[in-house]
């Protein structure tokens, strides 16, 4: 009955940003549990080749190009998914952007971007996806934000501002969508070993200095996502909304 439970066989998943990094590891990890994954990135390259992997699974996989801060884009896709998989019962919003900077120096440009591309996509995606599980009364939402989004750290007011909002949309949605049985849950990792943080983690200094932060004294992996969205995505979590668990190596309880 246990791993029941955690089974996502024949459940239809949308993931954004799942070109490569968190979100490609996401998805490969809903398919592994059994649901048919649609992926979404820019870069129609990147969501082939993570489409192929899924397939693998034995299960289905729709790649799909969008801009998912415009919502005439994140209508096509919301429609394309329907259409191709008939339903939608997960979706992750991962998509997302990092961008240093210090507030005296930081355009107003670079920050409309940065809540745009991790703030203004999840309230996109979660409307225009959140219709159709609010229609049909069941559905999984979960939002991708950060440690960040909670605690803050200099350099990083955008980010910080964008991914705070994610958490407290996360809250807002799970309130207002309980009485349609969706639940909207938020992962927040600290560092990752990514694509994006590949260039900063070379930085020997910036990696001690990220470490020292961390108790369990190691930058995430991608992988370590895996468990907590299958969770997240599954009925061992029907009765868990509007929560944020952090997997952050303990960063936040310090």
């Amino acid at each position: 009955m246990c791993v029941e439970l955690f089974s996502l066989r024949d459940k239809v998943a949308l993931v954004t940003g799942a070109g490569k990094g968190l979100g490609k590891s996401m998805a490969l990890a809903l398919a592994e549990s059994g649901a048919h994954v649609a992926v979404v990135s820019r870069t129609l390259s990147d969501v082939e080749a993570t489409a192929s992997e899924i397939r693998e699974n034995g299960v289905n996989s729709v790649p799909l190009v969008a801009d998912v801060t415009r919502e005439e884009d994140v209508t096509r896709m919301v429609e394309r998914v329907l259409c191709e998989l008939k339903t939608i019962d997960i979706l992750v919003n991962n998509a997302g952007a990092y961008a240093f900077g210090h507030c005296l120096e930081f355009s107003l440009h670079d920050w409309q971007r940065m809540l745009e591309t991790n703030l203004t996509s999840t309230y996109l995606c979660s409307k225009i996806a959140g219709k159709h599980m609010v229609e049909k009364q069941k559905g999984k939402i979960i939002n991708i934000s950060s440690a960040l989004g909670a605690f803050g750290a200099g350099g990083s007011a955008a980010y910080c501002a964008s991914k705070g909002g994610v958490i407290q949309l996360t809250k807002a949605l799970a309130v207002e969508w309980a009485k349609y049985h969706v639940t909207v849950n938020s992962i927040a990792p600290y560092s990752m070993e990514t694509e994006m943080t590949k260039t900063m983690l070379h930085d020997e200094k910036i990696k001690q200095a990220i470490l020292s932060k961390i108790p369990l004294k190691r930058i995430g992996k991608p992988s370590d996502l895996s468990g907590v969205v299958v969770f997240l995505a599954s009925k061992a979590s029907d009765y868990i909304t509007g929560q944020v668990i952090f997997v952050d190596g303990g960063f936040s309880v310090q």
